[in-house]
């Protein structure tokens, strides 16, 4: 049997997680966080072949930013579909839950093409989206700095601004804060 959670302890985790996701994309994309391949010992006769090892140490920052890019996507939309769904569960302020659903609504989209959109039913299809001199679709990211995170339509990290402020907001700590204030 799953554990009893409430509806105000779930949004704040998908926050949480989305929100750190995020911010270890950008330590990564700021060299605060490094990915390095061990050295291998290349007098080994196994490894001066070993092509696919190689190749995965020049791919493995890339593969590591997507996966940190998509969870954070994944995340940030289940904690809209929380809050849209527990309206009534969470004390939010409605221009703020108006904000976070105006950044946050545009997420299922790219959410769904990431995950149905090679299906082969054509029911979702990725198609291409013109950011800042090139095209990209939806499954597909271009990262120029740590303000310029782009997946399809989307600027993440304009996301995430919207995201963070509502963890200020409905985080665990902001949860902490009322729990205390409430016993007091």
């Amino acid at each position: 049997m799953p554990p009893d959670i409430s509806a105000e302890e779930a949004f704040a985790l998908m926050l949480e997680t989305a929100c750190e996701d995020f911010e270890i994309l950008q330590a990564l994309i700021d060299g605060e966080i490094q990915v390095a391949a061990p050295k291998s010992d290349e007098a080994t006769p196994a490894n001066k072949h070993d092509h696919r090892k190689a190749h995965r140490a020049v791919r493995a920052a890339p593969r590591i930013q997507m996966a940190l890019a998509k969870s954070f996507l994944f995340n940030a939309r289940r904690a809209n579909r929380i809050c849209a769904l527990n309206k009534g569960s969470l004390a939010l302020d409605r221009l703020e839950r108006t904000r976070f659903f105006k950044a946050t609504d545009p997420l299922t989209a790219v959410r769904d093409v990431n995950e149905h959109g090679f299906d082969g039913n054509g029911s979702v299809k990725p198609s291409m989206h013109a950011q800042d001199g090139g095209t990209l679709d939806e499954t597909g990211m271009v990262i120029t700095g740590r303000d310029k995170i782009l997946m399809g339509p989307l600027n993440l990290h304009i996301v995430y601004l919207a995201v963070d402020r509502m963890r200020t907001i409905a985080g665990f700590r902001a949860l902490s804060e009322r729990k205390s204030k409430n016993s007091a």
